[in-house]
């Protein structure tokens, strides 16, 4: 099944109705948004006139220090106007030296490519405070995402026991290999199974290259799919799994050589990036062939 990530840091509400629109038409099962623009993913499947049931949505939540959770700034006194950053941001967020924070997903790319050091990527804190007013509001929530890259698993579980104490719906962990090792990935997910008994499903995201969707190489994808097996060779129910982080056009080949069946492949970057210049009819088009590969349960 296909989930749609419209980027944690996304708050674009134009682009995130349009992109929501364009693959409910194309049968997505789960569109995952910052629980800033949960309003816009509810507004923009009523505006289709669409049946809100046929779809999950989700927000997600990041800890401090998960690279979801930032955004990019340009140190005004430090840049040297090469426009680089500019040219590789993948949400088009950088015009005139300025990063538009309503666009930056936090990827980092803009820093990466900075040869002067003009690029601070800084933490948002304030997403648990939204999380708890969308809460007591009558909008649709079906998933809550806790992204965990992060070490720290003690405060990993904290976070997620105050999640799970607040929402009885579906929880999602997204986790990655840069912070734990398999055997203490397990560990954490054998315990998060624990808090969230109660809710009603789990799932474990296996993030790889994370926010590098763009990138159409193999290469891309190799790492969330190697740790997505290397989850269900160690005793997680694959479907159960939700791959993402480098997804593209080559993860469910993979995936398929592998005889992996994830529930769900999440794409970002990917989906957003190659829709950004297309016309409608075109646009549509590459949706239900992205989506079309995963097909619906």
């Amino acid at each position: 099944m296909f989930k749609l990530i419209c980027g944690l840091g996304n708050l674009d509400i134009e682009n995130i109705k349009a992109l929501v629109k364009l693959y409910a038409k194309a049968g997505a099962w789960m569109f995952d948004v910052s629980p800033f623009a949960l309003w816009a993913l509810n507004e923009a499947i009523a505006e289709e006139n669409l049946n809100p049931d046929n779809f999950k949505y989700c927000v997600s939540i990041p800890l401090d220090g998960d690279v979801h959770g930032k955004k990019a700034k340009i140190l005004s006194n430090k840049c040297k106007k090469c426009s680089k950053c500019a040219k590789k941001c993948p949400q088009g967020a950088i015009s005139n030296f300025i990063v538009d924070e309503k666009k930056c997903i936090g990827c980092g790319i803009c820093k990466k490519v900075c040869s002067c050091s003009a690029v601070k990527m800084y933490d948002k804190t304030d997403y648990f405070d939204k999380l708890n007013e969308i809460l007591k509001s009558d909008l649709k929530l079906d998933c809550v995402e806790l992204h965990a890259s992060v070490g720290d698993k003690k405060h990993i579980l904290k976070k997620l026991k105050k999640i799970s104490k607040k929402f009885k719906g579906d929880i999602s962990l997204c986790i990655s290999r840069k912070y734990f090792s398999l055997n203490q990935a397990i560990q954490l997910i054998s315990e998060a199974k624990e808090i969230v008994s109660d809710n009603s499903a789990f799932y474990i995201q296996a993030d790889g290259n994370s926010m590098n969707g763009a990138n159409k190489e193999l290469s891309s994808t190799i790492e969330c799919v190697a740790f997505a097996l290397a989850l269900k060779e160690s005793g997680v129910d694959e479907n159960t799994i939700i791959l993402s982080g480098g997804t593209n056009e080559y993860t469910k080949k993979l995936c398929d050589e592998l005889s992996l069946k994830p529930l769900s492949i999440a794409f970002g970057t990917y989906a957003r990036k190659n829709v950004r210049n297309l016309d409608d009819n075109a646009a549509l088009e590459f949706a239900k062939k992205l989506v079309g590969a995963l097909g619906r349960v």
